[in-house]
């Protein structure tokens, strides 16, 4: 090195020295970490919560998670419920609706109810369909969007933001055009929202990273689910899998996410994937 550029070199680095902060903000600039993680307990839970919900929810306090997305009240009185989250400093985030709620305004109230009765911030529409979803046209996908906007104008006058969880169909192509590039034209911003699983947008055939820069701000919520390396692309434990979970959190600070939710669909060993999801999420950097 030539000692004007090291007289220059060093220079810089006694002056980093000399502003506190900087040099460690420099040195950690790619070592984020998550905010914080939490848990679908229905299908990832499975008969482990189901067996003792109470003790399962001890334990998944213990591993690291904090948010809970869920349906019923784990068979216990809601009062109950609500203490026992609060002693655990569990956050009740999200909790579910239907397509034929949007259908049917009654329907969708006492959903709403069942939300607002635990303090959740989010429910959200798991289907668009009332039926299997077969032979759908463009013109239904914009149906779909116009009934998710009619209903997540209520849920926005109540207090909720409606979220809509994608699977891979939206990102199969029907003559031409991408779902769920139609939908997104189509949604109201102000009433509707994402909760963009990661496993079924890779397994659509698009890039999770691209959808995300695509569309900044539309995904409060990330579904985290892995996928496995086998030709079949089946559910796996995150962190076990393939999907290239860190270079998809680069993008959280610059598209707004807030919450991550652990889910798997069909876990063997509910508890084991369950501890495994929370080591990797409690350890990775980006």
């Amino acid at each position: 090195m030539k000692r004007r550029t090291f007289l220059k070199t060093t220079g810089l680095l006694t002056a980093a020295i000399g502003i506190p902060g900087l040099l460690k903000a420099s040195s950690s600039a790619s070592e984020n970490s998550l905010p914080g993680f939490g848990i679908l307990t229905g299908n990832t839970g499975g008969k482990w919560v189901e067996s003792n919900p109470e003790a399962a929810l001890r334990e998944i306090v213990r591993m690291g998670y904090t948010d809970l997305e869920f349906g019923d009240t784990y068979g216990m009185e809601l009062a109950y419920l609500k203490s026992l989250l609060k002693e655990l400093k569990l956050n009740a985030l999200l909790g579910p609706t239907s397509m034929g709620a949007m259908l049917d305004e009654a329907q969708l109230r006492k959903d709403i109810r069942a939300c607002q009765e635990i303090g959740k911030k989010y429910i959200v529409c798991y289907w668009p369909w009332v039926d299997g979803g077969q032979n759908k046209t463009i013109e239904d996908w914009k149906q779909v969007a116009h009934r998710l906007n009619t209903g997540g104008a209520i849920c926005k006058k109540e207090g909720l933001q409606l979220l809509y969880h994608d699977h891979d169909m939206e990102f199969l192509p029907v003559n031409g055009q991408i779902p769920f590039d139609v939908l997104m034209a189509e949604l109201d911003p102000e009433s509707v929202n994402i909760e963009l699983d990661l496993y079924w947008i890779t397994k659509g055939g698009k890039s999770a990273e691209e959808y995300i820069r695509k569309y900044p701000s539309r995904y409060p919520v990330f579904h985290v689910k892995d996928m496995d390396k086998t030709p079949a692309r089946s559910f796996e434990c995150v962190g076990e899998g393939c999907i290239d979970f860190p270079s998809i959190f680069t993008l959280n600070q610059t598209v707004g996410v807030k919450h991550f939710i652990v889910e798997h669909d069909e876990p063997a060993d509910p508890e084991a994937c369950i501890r495994t999801a929370a080591d990797y999420l409690s350890h990775v950097r980006f």
